[in-house]
């Protein structure tokens, strides 16, 4: 016990903390990529589906009514 360090070090530094952080990283960064390449085909019909329904829905008809008199009116050069 004369205050002398032995031949390991410290169980946390710096270079462990980073390590491990790169580590999470990388794994969250595959995992999630991979889960997105999984996902994108499913909604690949979804998205589809609301295009050709929103293409459907704006080519209908306007059903606005508008007033339009049909008539004989007289004007002053008829009377």
């Amino acid at each position: 016990m004369d205050g002398t360090l032995s031949e390991t070090k410290k169980g946390i530094t710096a270079t462990n903390i980073a390590g491990y952080t790169l580590g999470l990283l990388g794994l969250f960064t595959i995992v999630g990529t991979s889960s997105i390449a999984a996902i994108l085909p499913l909604l690949f019909a979804p998205v589809v589906c609301a295009v050709f329904g929103l293409l459907l829905y704006r080519s209908q008809p306007n059903n606005v009514q508008t007033a339009i008199a049909v008539g004989v009116t007289a004007t002053s050069t008829q009377n």
